[in-house]
């Protein structure tokens, strides 16, 4: 494992052990689950974890940060953090730092973590390719591009000034109207409109994979235990169904090239806090 392995795994275990305590449903997904399928572990170059949580035991786990009292591990949502803009969870590690290049400006905890992704309904009935069922994330993304409105102020170049004169007007018009916690608000609406308990169709409307994350509700019902590293952690039961879905060969490794991490940083370290980081190099 890689040192920035090592802290996601110790902030996963913080994770799990909470969810026991309270026996909340979660399950590792997307590469996470497809490393602990394939590698026992991480995948070699996975510089994330990820877990899923049915909406009822997401909305539980969110409102158990006293469990982590005395303790650097912070639960961050968009209304634990007033600028975080995503609608979905993360347990973050405040005495560790790691800057996504795309937030760096934004005034959030920044300390190294996990994603934790509510499963939600997406359709009552289950009648049509699954690529049809989209939309609903697309939706999601398009609404989430709205959050990183003001972070898009560049320098003006004389070849390009119109363009760059609209886009920085555009963030002076949208960061003091807060344009981000309003659409974090319309997007919470949107992914609670269908319950998860009633749907027949269900996803991850946060993933990534918008053709491909719509699931039948079965797949999420029942998990099993799976090695990953030095402990035993809880994937969908059918995991070689769900890796499917989203993978297709996903026993097949994938090209050289491709064997990369997906986080890029302004600043990283696993030794000092984000605030004493932020301050010391002037982010």
């Amino acid at each position: 494992m890689t040192e920035l392995q090592q802290e996601l795994l110790k902030i996963l275990k913080a994770f799990i052990e909470v969810c026991d305590k309270h026996h909340l449903r979660y399950f590792l997904v997307g590469g996470s689950c497809l490393g602990a399928a394939r590698h026992k572990g991480f995948i070699p170059w996975d510089d994330d974890i990820d877990v899923g949580m049915p909406r009822e035991d997401y909305d539980k786990y969110v409102e158990l940060q006293k469990e982590y009292e005395g303790t650097p591990f912070f639960i961050q949502t968009w209304k634990t953090d007033p600028h975080y803009t995503y609608n979905y969870g993360k347990l973050r590690d405040s005495s560790t730092t790691f800057i996504e290049n795309f937030y760096y400006k934004h005034r959030i905890n920044h300390g190294v973590w996990i994603d934790i992704f509510p499963i939600d309904g997406m359709a009552l009935k289950f009648d049509k390719p699954r690529e049809k069922y989209a939309k609903r994330v697309k939706y999601m993304w398009r609404q989430s591009f709205l959050s990183y409105l003001p972070q898009l102020k560049r320098k003006i170049h004389k070849s390009t000034f119109f363009s760059d004169l609209f886009i920085n007007l555009g963030t002076l018009i949208f960061w003091p109207l807060d344009i981000a916690h309003y659409r974090r608000k319309v997007s919470e609406k949107y992914m609670r409109k269908i319950p998860f308990d009633q749907a027949e169709a269900v996803a991850n409307l946060c993933g990534i994979n918008a053709k491909k994350e719509a699931m039948p509700r079965e797949i999420f019902m029942e998990t099993t235990k799976l090695p990953f590293e030095d402990i035993e952690v809880c994937v969908p039961k059918d995991y070689d169904r769900y890796l499917t879905y989203l993978y297709n060969d996903w026993r097949k490794w994938p090209p050289k090239e491709k064997q990369v991490g997906h986080h890029n940083d302004k600043g990283f370290s696993l030794t000092q806090g984000y605030e004493d980081y932020i301050k010391e190099h002037r982010i």
